[in-house]
């Protein structure tokens, strides 16, 4: 079973597990909007979503984004959006009921950071620097942070991708030497940071000209959100020479879906189970869809087991919806709940869903994050779209964040918050 971060990891148990569940016999299934239903550990629970720490992270310009967290290190990490130069905000969780901001540390050029990475085993944070670049490929990129001293960041520095034509979107650490990042307009590249100050590029890969948004790992394998490709499956052995062990290309699979397969955001592997969530995020119209897809990593066959949309979202602005109907970053959970998905869903707050039937997920619990909200409102009009429509959540963590099952969340204008699913 996978650690929950990126440490290596055998490949006997999760190969071994479709060849034992019969994976030729699968099939799609879409699961309508409010379906809910108990927990499988107790059909008499009610199980709910409990705040366990929160703070506001004080009434800061500009949005929060994406909180990375790693518990090992009681570290997080929260990164800015809108109108603020980029800047990394450090939040010290080793009491998660009291979680603190320690530290502030401008991370270089760029807008803003989209997400956010934490090594898995040192006190370095990585950010991608969104924004654009000049025709030298000079300008937004992406950073390393040193949080050895929560209270005193460091920028250690600040890196473009060659041939960039945009700053990156998303970064993730595989393993302790190597960062792989994504969105910059050259698909997916990966760093040698085995020294920090000075990393080189190894590789690279992308589809034609299709965006790769994000990456998630486990163990010697990333799992790519191609957009429009769908997703990509690499096998990182060789870090400088990625192998496509698989995909769920989505301009070949429509026919296998009875909904419509549109902006594959992120792509997050099962802690053990050889299915990956797919996360849409859908700008307008229609929301986005989840969609549960199973994968061989021996014969790279893949196929679509559910798709699920459960909007449940706060009431929207009038006139307004754009990306306030879909959903952001997602992860699993942990033990027994490593069969939970918790969705960060923008307007919909923090939602949790039972896939432990890939084939029929069920809604179990939704918080909206509220918290402090009369402290920190904006009121400028300029950025009222975004910072005064509460709530508006990046994304969730749980098994990405370490062992506890705690689930770490950060709200745009409401901060960071510590969440425990209770009575599942």
């Amino acid at each position: 079973m996978s650690s929950g971060r990126n440490g290596k990891e055998g490949g006997t148990g999760r190969r071994q597990f479709l060849r034992t569940t019969g994976a030729a016999a699968l099939g799609a299934s879409v699961v309508a909007a409010g379906s809910t239903g108990a927990s499988p550990n107790n059909t008499n629970s009610n199980p709910r979503l409990e705040l366990v720490g929160h703070t506001t992270l004080g009434p800061r310009d500009g949005a929060n984004t994406h909180a990375a967290v790693n518990e090992d290190l009681d570290l997080a990490a929260v990164g800015s959006f809108v109108s603020v130069d980029p800047e990394v905000r450090i939040v010290d969780i080793s009491d998660p009921t009291d979680p603190e901001m320690t530290g502030v540390v401008e991370t270089g050029a760029g807008g803003d950071i989209r997400n956010s990475d934490i090594h898995p085993s040192e006190p370095y944070v990585f950010t991608a620097n969104e924004g654009s670049v000049d025709e030298d490929g000079e300008g937004a990129g992406w950073a390393i942070v040193d949080a050895s001293n929560k209270e005193d960041p460091e920028l250690l520095g600040n890196y473009t991708v060659d041939g960039a034509t945009s700053g990156t979107h998303n970064v993730q650490a595989f393993g302790d030497d190597y960062l792989i990042t994504c969105g910059h307009g050259r698909g997916f590249v990966v760093f040698d940071i085995s020294d920090p100050t000075a990393p080189e590029e190894v590789s690279d890969f992308q589809v034609g000209d299709h965006t790769v948004h994000a990456a998630h790992v486990r163990g010697d394998y990333a799992f790519l959100a191609h957009w429009g490709a769908g997703l990509w499956i690499l096998d990182m052995t060789d870090p400088g020479d990625p192998d496509v062990v698989g995909s769920f290309d989505y301009r070949e699979r429509q026919d296998d879906a009875d909904v419509p397969l549109r902006a594959c955001h992120h792509t997050v592997p099962h802690p053990s189970k050889d299915i990956v969530l797919i996360g849409e995020e859908v700008g307008g119209g229609e929301p986005g869809y989840k969609h549960i897809v199973e994968f061989d990593l021996d014969t790279g066959e893949t196929e679509l087991r559910s798709s699920f949309q459960f909007p449940q979202h706060a009431n929207q602005p009038t006139g307004r919806q754009g990306f306030w109907w879909t959903g952001h970053f997602s992860d699993w959970g942990v033990g027994d709940q490593e069969d939970v998905v918790f969705s960060g869903d923008y307007k919909a707050g923090v939602q949790t869903f039972d896939v432990s039937d890939p084939a029929d997920p069920r809604r179990i619990d939704q918080y909206m994050p509220t918290e402090g909200v009369g402290e920190v409102r904006r009121e400028d009009p300029v950025r009222s779209d975004l910072l005064d429509n509460v709530p508006f959540t990046w994304g969730a963590e749980s098994q990405l964040a370490g062992d506890s099952g705690r689930v770490y969340a950060a709200d745009a204008t409401t901060g960071f918050y510590v969440l425990e699913l209770e009575g599942y």
